[in-house]
């Protein structure tokens, strides 16, 4: 894992990520669509990911992001576990309500030949397994539910889960599209869902619309913003954007937080560092930033 530190707040700037929420007829669709280039590329910064970890982890992150969006506690938060049984092996995201998400993947370096496309081969790099999303919200016991991957390329593995765990008819795309430097050059994506009172003559107009787009990183290539992309699926269906909002890389880890961490190491660990004059090294899976504990702190955790 790098350890080299970022500046995610600038790289959200410089990119200039959000996020929006919308409904169509009149209210028996709603809808979220994000733009994430600067969030990708932190991901991929803190990582030093390959191209093809840097599109499945940057669009299970923008997942997350959307479907966290859909929550109402701000301080709820989800999760995304992805275990397959290709190289990757497992991805792990986290986001709020608030656009913020964080993300690591188990094996950050993985080469597949690409697909007869051209195109990065996201679903061989994953593999077959399990999707699983945990539900976080303080006071009460996490919610958690877990489905087969249906393709390894994370968007249909959303749809999927969606259907399948809160039976909600869902459309998912997610794009990340690296250039030959390994930099992201764009990254977006958007769920579409239909409400339990949408009739079929709605559904079939977004079936029809999903059709004239061929990829959401095609859409960002030619300028289009998240407005741009929902107002695409859902023309003709009186599309209103309800709310939009920044989204950014955010790791809230801190020297408190490797602090209560070191001390898992137990008592005895700990004064045997002490004795042999010794640092403690914490790193975070979600960042890549080190936390370096002094002897001197450690006497005064033990203490």
């Amino acid at each position: 894992m790098a350890t080299n530190i970022i500046d995610f707040e600038s790289a959200r700037v410089r990119a200039g990520d959000h996020m929006v929420r919308g409904s169509a007829a009149y209210g028996m669709v709603r809808a979220f669509a994000v733009s994430a280039r600067g969030v990708v590329q932190a991901a991929r910064d803190a990582h030093d990911t390959s191209p093809v970890v840097t599109a499945a982890l940057g669009r299970l992150m923008m997942g997350a992001l959307m479907t966290g969006a859909m929550f109402k506690q701000p301080d709820e938060l989800l999760t995304y576990i992805v275990k397959g049984d290709g190289p990757i092996r497992a991805m792990t995201v986290t986001a709020n309500c608030e656009g913020q998400v964080k993300g690591f993947p188990a094996n950050p370096y993985v080469w597949v030949p690409a697909r007869p496309d051209g195109k990065l081969d996201v679903g061989r790099a994953v593999g077959k397994g399990t999707l699983a999303a945990v539900r976080d919200l303080p006071g009460f016991e996490p919610y958690s539910s877990r489905v087969e991957l249906v393709s390894g390329e994370i968007a249909e593995d959303l749809t999927h889960y969606f259907a399948v765990s809160d039976q909600i008819p869902t459309s998912v795309g997610l794009g990340v599209l690296v250039g030959r430097t390994w930099d992201v050059e764009c990254a977006g994506g958007f769920i579409v869902q239909l409400m339990p009172d949408c009739i079929d003559e709605v559904a079939e107009q977004i079936e029809r619309n999903l059709a004239s787009v061929t990829s959401v990183t095609d859409l960002l290539r030619e300028g289009a913003t998240p407005t741009d992309v929902l107002c695409r699926i859902l023309e003709g269906l009186d599309y209103q954007e309800l709310e939009a909002q920044p989204v950014e890389f955010y790791c809230g880890c801190n020297e408190q937080r490797a602090a209560r961490a070191t001390m898992a190491l137990g008592e005895d660990e700990l004064r045997d560092m002490i004795a042999k004059n010794e640092t403690a090294e914490v790193c975070c899976h979600f960042c890549g930033r080190r936390h370096y504990l002094s002897p001197e702190r450690l006497r005064e955790l033990l203490g």
